[in-house]
């Protein structure tokens, strides 16, 4: 079958407009007379026909891979292929362990699928095989909503990580570092939406997007989010190496940093939510001032004679702060061009 065709329009009834499909492509999907498939209009002014019984999936039903590791590879490795099966959107994940693999391994396997996966059930186990499906309805949980729970996660991090860094609560610091996973999860969720998305433009609606584009928007601004929980952790450990009080002026400057950089999260969150290009451009120029404040507080540090390893601690805090404005900067870019596309600029 070539890659395109030309057809006429027919009118039948004097009301409805008909067009003949590729016979080869019904012969493909496996269709006959009589059967329903679904026509769904898309915004760049075409439209998508699907049979209709693969239109809420984004791989055929029941699609399973099965995973082979030989007894040569570490777990690490297994887990790093384990982990690219969900992200590539397969519904059931089957490992068999080779006969010399010690039982520590499938239970490593199990407890980080349970972990790091978002709908990951364990249906079936043996010495020998694991089997894991991934029960999550996407519906249920679509896009947007996974980006304001990685997003509301991720700024109780980052707040949680200063005051534990002020008052040297290292049980605080560690819950931090545990509310990191959670984000992680989500971001591999939605990964593996939006690859069953690309893969099938019928997901596209079910997990909350209007725009085939927008895929490309998500998947940047959860790699943002995702990394500025990573710094909300990294922070929070370095409280812990804090050895003695830190000074009352550097406390409140290392505040106000913290507070701008919030800020520079809220507004660009915001942006994207809204689809608002002043939030946006607000974001940015306090992303700026970030960077600037941060590095007059560090200027600062050498002067006030602490011990070394918490001067460390306190420099490395500020560059993820910046690092943390870097990133709610990236977010804000992307609602700046989701607004350019919404007044059709593009």
């Amino acid at each position: 079958m070539s890659d395109l065709e030309l057809r006429k329009l027919q009118m039948t009834g004097g009301a409805s407009y008909t067009v003949s499909l590729p016979k080869d492509w019904i012969k493909a999907q496996g269709l006959k007379m009589g059967d329903v498939v679904a026509v769904m209009p898309r915004p760049d002014s075409s439209l998508t026909i699907i049979p209709h019984q693969k239109v809420a999936l984004g791989q055929e039903k029941g699609s399973e891979v099965v995973l082979t590791p030989s007894k040569d590879q570490d777990k690490e490795r297994i887990l790093r292929t384990f982990i690219a099966q969900y992200l590539a959107g397969y519904e059931v994940i089957r490992i068999v362990f080779p006969a010399a693999a010690k039982p520590d391994l499938r239970t490593y396997v199990k407890e980080q699928a349970r972990r790091m996966f978002v709908g990951a059930e364990i249906i079936e186990e043996s010495k020998d095989e694991l089997i894991v499906q991934c029960l999550s309805s996407y519906g249920d949980l679509p896009a947007p909503k996974v980006i304001s729970r990685m997003s509301l996660i991720a700024k109780l991090m980052l707040r949680d990580a200063v005051e534990a860094f002020r008052s040297r609560d290292k049980a605080l610091a560690e819950e931090v570092v545990h509310r990191d996973e959670e984000v992680d999860r989500f971001y591999l969720f939605l990964i593996r939406q939006l690859t069953l998305a690309v893969l099938s433009r019928s997901v596209i609606q079910e997990i909350g997007l209007s725009d085939p584009r927008d895929c490309l928007v998500y998947r940047l601004v959860s790699k943002s989010l995702e990394r500025i929980a990573d710094h909300a952790a990294t922070m929070a450990r370095l409280s812990k190496d804090v050895e003695d009080a830190p000074p009352q002026r550097l406390l409140e400057g290392l505040t106000t940093v913290s507070t701008l950089a919030s800020g520079v999260l809220e507004d660009a969150l915001k942006a994207m939510t809204k689809v608002d290009a002043v939030s946006a451009n607000n974001s940015i120029l306090t992303a700026q001032r970030v960077e600037r404040d941060a590095d007059v507080l560090t200027d600062k540090l050498y002067e006030m004679h602490l011990n070394p390893k918490t001067v460390v601690a306190i420099r490395l805090t500020l560059e993820s702060l910046k690092r943390i404005a870097e990133y709610s900067e990236d977010i804000a870019e992307m609602a700046i061009n989701l607004t350019a596309r919404r007044k059709g600029l593009y």
